[in-house]
């Protein structure tokens, strides 16, 4: 079950750091951060739902959040977004008045640690790095065709492809590992 709660407290945290960014960037560095959490601890941060889309693999609760829809978050939901991302433009972001360094309930150690490494890694990428260097990743390459002959506009990914990574990619570990994550994640393990 997708954590509302929980992805408005990450993309909070990301704001914290790096004070302010676009839409896009927040939703791809949260995608990172939840393949380097799948990757390591067989579980993403997010529980979010990931669609290959045009401009790369999107969650699509991190997406909603991020419109401040309130057709798909409830009133609660509605206005603790308000209160932890501030919208500064069409599509930029800062963390909004609540939204206080330490103040993560729902975010574990781990959870923490996935978004420090991912900021360390990418942070300073722009949103057009961010999509190139997702687009690498076989979980939306498998469906580039379709996007460039415009016969889709999203494709469910299934969060046990997340496990995939690339050559020399920051967020490699081990086949064993990522075998063990994957038995993890598919409730496997003993």
């Amino acid at each position: 079950m997708t954590e509302t709660t929980k992805i408005i407290q990450a993309l909070c945290y990301l704001l914290a750091k790096i004070k302010k960014a676009d839409k896009l960037t927040l939703i791809k560095l949260l995608f990172l951060a939840d393949k380097y959490h799948l990757i390591r601890y067989g579980r993403t941060l997010t529980n979010d739902e990931y669609w290959a889309m045009r401009v790369g693999p999107v969650g699509t609760t991190a997406k909603d959040i991020l419109s401040l829809d309130s057709d798909f978050l409830n009133r609660k939901e509605y206005e603790y977004a308000k209160s932890k991302l501030k919208k500064v433009g069409k599509h930029q972001f800062e963390k909004g008045s609540t939204c206080n360094v330490g103040e993560f309930d729902r975010l574990s150690e781990t959870d923490i640690e996935a978004l420090d490494f991912i900021l360390e890694k990418f942070g300073k990428m722009g949103e057009k790095e961010l999509i190139k260097y997702t687009h690498q990743y076989p979980e939306w390459k498998r469906y580039e065709n379709l996007f460039k002959r415009n016969e889709t506009k999203r494709e469910k990914i299934q969060t046990v492809e997340l496990l995939s990574i690339l050559k020399n990619d920051y967020l490699a570990m081990p086949p064993d590992h990522i075998e063990q994550s994957r038995r993890i994640l598919m409730g496997e393990c003993d």
